[in-house]
């Protein structure tokens, strides 16, 4: 297999992370529709180091290899734990609907919460989990913000497309049929469109089979480049096409990684900074039990 082609300055910032942290970190894998993750209880630290350490662990070359690193801090009430998330880049972001799953699920079998309901709390507010098995339940309270129609340079021409906020934001692009090859080019270039904010986006293009269902692919800046499945992008999804008339408030989207995730707008979305309940349901998967050394790329 060809090597993949890899620019001298990621490579560094990949080996030369000055994190120092335990020798040994033991974290679990585990997998939200393809969108894959290290899940772990951060020691102090572990905690300090933040962005080095998901640097260094989500590398796919001297790391684990994951689309990000999720720390799950032990509770400080029944019930109720906190969660932060960080990019392979290790920019640390407010909330990820596959990875807050993968955290839920984490800390139900760690026995962080009890056997029924549980909160997770994130930077973007508290999030609501139910775990049964494999299947994951969430019930987000957000502000739903909506932002356009902003022009793009789409996969087949100029094309308009919503910037969402829920959480973190996404550019929502309807397309009438989806890319069958790489996306990466055509959305890093909306990714990084001047519209959308100095930070820029994540880019969600989305084609609606019908009203209830709907194909979606997901570019996601930090890791930038096309990811498996996004769960806040799925949900920022169908508020942006419910919005725009082209879906009810119940839609199945399909994701790259194969699964199906489920969107329930349980509220009206509003924009006016009012939070909104939005529920989505999907699996999240143990991959592995692992631990990895702090040292192990110096």
């Amino acid at each position: 297999m060809a090597a993949e082609n890899v620019g001298p300055n990621e490579v560094r910032r990949e080996r030369e992370a000055s994190v120092r942290f335990s020798p040994m970190i033991r974290f679990v894998k585990y997998t939200g529709a393809g969108n894959d993750f290290v899940v772990a209880v951060p020691g102090a630290e572990l905690d300090r180091a933040g962005s080095d350490a998901a640097r260094k662990i989500c590398s796919r070359r001297f790391g684990v290899g994951v689309d990000g690193l999720i720390l799950v801090y032990p509770p400080d009430e029944p019930d109720r734990v906190r969660v932060r998330f960080f990019n392979p880049d290790g920019s640390e972001f407010s909330t990820c609907g596959n990875g807050t799953r993968c955290a839920a699920r984490f800390a139900a079998e760690r026995g962080l919460v009890g056997k029924g309901p549980f909160t997770l709390v994130t930077s973007a507010g508290p999030i609501e989990a139910r775990v049964d098995g494999d299947r994951v339940l969430l019930e987000y309270r957000l502000p739903a913000g909506r932002a356009g129609p902003i022009r793009v340079a789409g996969p087949w021409g100029p094309a308009d497309g919503w910037l969402m906020h829920f959480g973190v934001p996404h550019f929502v692009l309807p397309v009438d049929r989806l890319p069958e090859g790489p996306i990466d080019e055509v959305c890093a270039g909306i990714r990084n469109d001047p519209q959308l904010g100095p930070e820029g986006a994540n880019v969600n293009l989305i084609r609606m089979q019908t009203r209830n269902a709907g194909v979606v692919r997901t570019f996601e800046r930090g890791v930038e480049g096309e990811t498996l499945a996004c769960g806040s992008g799925s949900m920022a999804t169908v508020i942006a096409v419910w919005a725009d008339g082209r879906a009810d408030r119940s839609v199945r989207l399909d994701v790259r990684g194969g699964e199906t995730l489920q969107i329930d707008l349980v509220d009206e979305p509003v924009f006016d900074g009012t939070p909104i309940r939005v529920r989505l349901a999907g699996s999240a998967a143990r991959v592995f039990d692992g631990e990895f050394p702090g040292d192990a790329s110096e």
